[in-house]
């Protein structure tokens, strides 16, 4: 299997197994010492078709389409991986039914990417480097939105740099201050004429922008916020943790392959 179709499988299966652990820390260190201890039993995993196809099908309702040849053989690959789990689990003596099996996969998943080792300021850096477009950001405006009666005129007092929480309940329908917007957020919320008036509009100055159900929409930028790409020293923290959650995954996907290792898998037809 290619690396793109590796990262692919490890998605998909974390996104079918991804569930809330609960107090697995203290098993993880138990399952590492009592796998040195029990032997290889029956290497053999039966899997029918109907239990495939099952899979492929709550996938594809969770999707909302149908599957590829591609994302289904994907669909397969996860499901193989979770058989693979389960089966260790049991073997190093945990006692599995279908109401826990999810759990002993999840645990398995965390034992067997543990131990990640950390970062050096060279890998750090290195990593920075060669994932450059990851930590470029969109120059955005923190926005300050006052909502008017339909046909009423901007206040004198607002005018004059008095503040919307000064006005009485008559002249104000509703006010609130977004922080750092992207034209593209602008469009989201206002539409993209009026995102565009907002978003080249002066430091300060209000400037009115459009009427809707609720009133005559106002808008004055409070602050510009440069775009750009963010340097090392400020995302230190943030390169850290993608460089380790990237070294898990990579991890997890060899100790999951190398127990598929040990396993013969046999997928049995429909009716057999």
């Amino acid at each position: 299997m290619s690396d793109t179709s590796k990262d692919s499988s490890g998605r998909v299966l974390e996104r079918l197994l991804r569930e809330p652990l609960v107090h697995f820390l203290g098993l993880a260190v138990a399952l590492f010492v009592t796998a040195e201890l029990v032997g290889s039993g029956d290497t053999t995993i039966e899997i029918t078709q109907d239990e495939v196809e099952y899979r492929i099908m709550q996938v594809e309702a969770e999707e909302g389409a149908p599957l590829t040849e591609q994302e289904r053989r994907l669909v397969v690959e996860a499901y193989i991986d979770e058989r693979v789990l389960v089966r260790e689990a049991q073997e190093i003596g945990l006692d599995a039914d279908e109401r826990i099996e999810d759990i002993l996969v999840q645990k398995m998943l965390h034992v067997l990417s543990g131990d990640v080792i950390q970062p050096s300021e060279e890998e750090l850096a290195f990593y920075y480097e060669g994932n450059m477009e990851r930590y470029v950001v969109e120059a955005s405006v923190t926005v300050d939105e006052l909502i008017l009666p339909i046909g009423t005129p901007l206040p004198e007092s607002i005018q004059g740099g008095g503040l919307p929480s000064e006005l009485s309940d008559e002249e104000l329908v509703g006010h609130r201050v977004v922080p750092e917007l992207t034209l593209n957020d602008l469009s989201l919320v206002f539409g993209e004429g009026a995102a565009q008036v907002v978003f080249e509009a002066e430091v300060d100055t209000w400037t009115e922008g459009f009427d809707s159900s609720r009133g005559n929409h106002w808008f004055r930028v409070q602050e510009r916020h440069e775009g750009g790409l963010q340097t090392f020293s400020v995302i230190r923290d943030r390169v850290r943790l993608d460089w380790i959650t990237e070294q898990e995954d990579r991890r997890l996907l060899l100790r999951v392959a190398e127990l598929r290792e040990r396993y013969m898998v046999i997928i049995e037809e429909a009716g057999s």
